[in-house]
């Protein structure tokens, strides 16, 4: 009876009959239920509330399902990690073409920009990566334990949160140091220049002749005793030439200050945002704590995972009952090889039938050689004759 219900339930679900719970119905392999989810990543969750927003999955997410799934894929039965992979890469190649775009303009800016060094490997230090080890054991905690209460698990998400932002904190710090480091190398290689002296301009008529009015009242009042007022009058001479210096100097060029401010930027090698060297570490911390960081992060962290797991070979768990089938199935094409073999040999002894053919037609080969040897003794016995007796008459 068992066996019969189980049969029924493979074929039509176990909801045939309709008295069950839907949820209960599920399977892992159902179309509404999401691949990627299963797989341990689906990205509609990981850019919520931004500019790439992908909007909230359209198919069921379950742990109970995601649970079967992965003791199916551990037996060797089903992987959908593929698919997964597949979605990633599309997503990541997007991404990777924004950076590209962004380094290609500070390249045509700044030849030395190709020379910046790379984000992600200036942020990875030992203490940034223990501390993303732990963040990854307790979200995989969170995420698959049902045994954890809901208050424990808000407790949890709380200590998620706050060791990202020590973590995001230290990728600042590390990086501001970088940038540090590479400003000090730059002063260390320019060679000390010294302070451009102003330009001399020439002044109009109107200039000279308020300049020299003010300059012979400052110094009547110096001769009067008036300091304060003398100090005032050559304070206005001053800014009446600098007011005429900046009249004459030349406009400013807006693809300068542009390159000047390119030069000062650097590309996210992870999601491709722009970042300055003089922010501050607070600033910082914020882009590495960010959905966007993140979520990018995460993909690129599953795409290794899975091509890791893909170059591995395959060696299926599976269950004894299948593996003595196996060997079941190989002894018996053992049986049957030697069988037919045998048989073989009972209908045709290829040896003896060998022998006694290649016996036989040597015996036919030799009688026809002996019937011509002497059918050519007759003819020429049979010519002499005739030529004797031709002779004799």
């Amino acid at each position: 009876m068992d066996h019969m219900r189980a049969t029924l339930d493979a074929l039509m679900g176990i909801n045939r009959d309709g008295d069950k719970d839907a949820e209960l119905a599920k399977k892992y392999y159902d179309q509404d239920v999401c691949r990627y989810y299963l797989c341990g990543l689906c990205p509609h969750d990981l850019f919520t509330n931004t500019r790439i927003d992908m909007g909230s999955c359209g198919k069921q997410h379950s742990k109970r399902l995601k649970a079967e799934y992965v003791e199916a894929h551990a037996a060797g039965k089903v992987d959908y990690s593929r698919e997964l992979l597949d979605y990633l890469d599309k997503l990541l190649v997007e991404c990777d073409r924004k950076i590209a775009r962004a380094n290609k303009r500070l390249e045509d800016e700044d030849a030395e920009a190709r020379n910046y060094p790379s984000i992600s490997k200036s942020i990875h230090t030992d203490e940034v990566q223990g501390l993303t080890d732990v963040i990854m054991e307790k979200a995989k905690k969170l995420r698959d334990d049902d045994t954890i209460e809901e208050k424990d698990k808000e407790d949890l998400r709380e200590e998620i949160r706050q060791l990202e932002d020590d973590r995001a904190m230290k990728q600042a710090t590390a990086l501001l140091t970088s940038f540090q480091e590479e400003q000090k190398a730059k002063e260390a290689e320019a060679k000390p220049s010294e302070a451009p002296a102003e330009p001399e301009v020439e002044f109009d008529d109107e200039t000279k002749s308020t300049i020299a009015t003010k300059m012979a009242a400052a110094e009547f009042a110096g001769e009067e005793g008036d300091v304060d007022g003398a100090q005032r009058l050559m304070e206005e001479v001053e800014a009446i030439k600098r007011l005429a210096r900046a009249k004459a100097a030349p406009a400013p060029n807006p693809l300068a200050e542009q390159r000047a401010q390119d030069q000062k930027l650097r590309v996210c090698d992870v999601c491709g945002a722009f970042l300055s060297i003089y922010d501050s570490d607070r600033r910082l911390a914020d882009h590495f704590g960010g959905k966007m960081h993140l979520g990018y992060m995460l993909i690129r962290e599953k795409i290794k995972k899975i091509s890791k797991a893909m170059l591995q070979p395959k060696v299926a768990a599976r269950p004894e009952r299948e593996r003595s089938r196996e060997r079941d199935r190989g002894d018996r094409r053992d049986r049957d090889r030697d069988r037919d073999r045998d048989h073989r040999r009972e209908r045709d002894p290829r040896g003896d039938l060998r022998d006694d053919r290649r016996d036989r037609d040597h015996r036919d080969d030799y009688r026809r050689d002996d019937y011509g040897r002497d059918r050519d003794r007759d003819y020429r016995r049979e010519r002499d004759y005739d030529h004797r007796r031709s002779s004799r008459y």
